[in-house]
């Protein structure tokens, strides 16, 4: 009969106080993850919104919340609601969210696609009518149009034509009504328009 090695008497007899160290070694190491983990979640949560970014998100340590500004009332600070955006909040107080690069420079934000709720925003007022480089005879969707009549070209639709003969697009209806335009989706190249003063 083969004689069992005395290694492996050994070890089979120390197996269960091996396995039971190693049960409790293993519970306290789980533990401390678990410790750790709850740690760094309660630190996140707990975090003061005044540390939140460059664009002075709170008015002062406090955390109270600033009153949002009026749109007739700019400049002033808006505070970032849930599912916000910047192109959204330029809709908001300029009739075009395309002035979000406005909004973004105005507050230094790196990266303008993240917003945090909370955030207080800079909301700087902008002459629409001079546009943003501030020359006097460009807008924002183009050159200035000082006249009573203009002529289309390609890529004009009445918004855009609104905007640059009154500073504001949402008012091409205006342009519609006084030209018996009934598809304001539609618009030939080449037509001379009324532009009502």
């Amino acid at each position: 009969m083969p004689r069992k090695s005395s290694t492996s008497t050994l070890a089979t007899k120390f197996q269960p106080e091996l396995n039971s160290a190693s049960s409790y070694l293993n519970l306290i190491l789980g533990l401390l993850i678990v410790l750790v983990i709850g740690i760094l979640v309660f630190n996140y949560f707990k975090k003061d919104v005044g540390t939140l970014g460059p664009a002075g998100q709170t008015s002062g340590t406090t955390g109270q919340t600033v009153k949002d500004v009026e749109v007739s009332n700019l400049p002033g600070k808006y505070t970032v609601k849930e599912d916000d955006t910047l192109f959204a909040v330029a809709e908001k107080y300029y009739s075009d969210g395309y002035l979000f690069s406005k909004l973004a420079e105005a507050n230094k934000l790196v990266n303008p696609d993240i917003l945090l709720v909370g955030q207080v925003l800079e909301i700087p007022e902008i002459d629409l009518a001079t546009g943003v480089g501030g020359a006097q005879n460009q807008t924002t969707w183009g050159e200035k149009i000082t006249g009573n009549t203009y002529t289309t070209v390609e890529d004009d639709w009445l918004s855009k034509i609104a905007g640059r003969a009154y500073g504001d697009p949402m008012v091409y209806q205006k342009i519609a009504e006084a030209n018996n335009i009934t598809d304001v989706n539609s618009l030939e190249v080449g037509i001379t328009l009324k532009i009502p003063r």
